[in-house]
């Protein structure tokens, strides 16, 4: 005996008076259970029969409605939900086995309405921080052999091409313009991608056109710290130069202005000035600041620490106009 399971879930409250309607005209001769679950009511029940009329009868007591098993993306609303289930052990009267089991849910969405897809032949592709604008050139077509009309993909993808005399791929005739727009998104990505080659490239020149000046004031300074040169020290210093010593993310020690950091310097006790500090890694620019990393094997001034150990500090320097207007100096 072939026996289907039904399950109906109602996701209105306010429908269910009218899916009660529709069973009871029905006739199920089985009995018809109805639980109410939060927000929505279940209702299953057994028949002999899958039942078909029912989804008859809910389309039509819901207009604008119809019943489906695409959600269309799940972008709507599910009023009612319709499942059906039959056992892979059901046999037909006759004993065998059947074939393709019932096993399916069907939902209850506003009718589709079908229209047309639109779209702009502009593309806009961001680079980072860069933002170009291509086209998608489709002019009409006919092929010749057979008279057959339809769309041809313009080579030109940088400009709008003038429909009478842009130069077009002949492989293909395009039965559709969107189609047509597809295939040019694809023909696309190969231009894109060498366009990106070019700004990388350019951003790479600007970039280090724009590191420059500071990398060049930061090896003088650390060539001059290195050599005591306390004059050529202080050239592409501000006049409001701050100094800072932070151990641990703690400071040390801070100086304000250019006598405050040269007393430091000419101190018994500091930690810029002859020790060979090399620079021994990759800089760091964000905006008007830059890092680097230092390391010697040169203890401060006035220490008696073992000669044969390696120090490392990093130097975050933050220039505006070419002057060095912050150290702060990190171990």
């Amino acid at each position: 005996m072939i026996e289907t399971q039904l399950y109906i879930s109602v996701n209105r409250k306010t429908d269910l008076e009218k899916i009660k309607e529709i069973l009871m005209l029905s006739k199920i001769e089985s009995p018809v259970y109805i639980a109410e679950y939060g927000q929505h009511f279940g209702i299953n029940f057994r028949s002999q029969h899958e039942e078909w009329q029912i989804d008859t009868r809910i389309c039509e007591s819901f207009p604008g409605y119809e019943l489906t098993t695409d959600l269309h993306r799940g972008k709507k609303e599910i009023r009612l939900e319709i499942s059906r289930y039959q056992s892979e052990l059901c046999t037909t009267k006759w004993g065998s086995p059947i074939d393709n089991p019932l096993n399916e849910t069907k939902y209850l969405i506003k009718k589709t309405v079908e229209t047309p897809i639109t779209f702009s032949p502009e593309v806009r592709v961001l680079f980072g921080s860069i933002e170009k604008t291509y086209y998608i050139n489709i002019i009409s077509g006919i092929k010749e052999s057979t008279d057959e009309k339809g769309f041809l993909l313009a080579k030109e993808f940088k400009n709008q091409a003038d429909p009478k005399t842009a130069d077009f791929f002949p492989d293909r005739l395009y039965k559709t313009q969107l189609e047509a727009f597809h295939r040019g998104k694809d023909r696309l990505e190969s231009i894109v991608d060498e366009d990106h080659k070019e700004i990388l490239v350019l951003q790479k020149k600007e970039k280090l056109q724009r590191e420059k000046i500071p990398r060049k004031i930061i090896r003088e300074f650390i060539k001059n710290c290195n050599a005591s040169n306390y004059d050529s020290i202080i050239k592409d210093l501000s006049q409001n130069f701050q100094f800072e010593i932070r151990v641990e993310w703690r400071q040390k020690l801070s100086t304000s202005g250019l006598d405050e950091f040269k007393n430091y310097l000419e101190a018994a006790y500091q930690e810029l000035c002859e020790r060979d500090f090399k620079i021994k890694s990759s800089w760091s620019f964000l905006k008007q600041d830059v890092g680097v990393n230092l390391e010697t094997f040169t203890p401060p001034q006035e220490t008696e620490e073992d000669l044969k150990r390696l120090y490392k500090i990093r130097l975050n320097f933050r220039l505006e106009e070419e002057k060095i207007i912050q150290i702060i100096l990190e171990k």
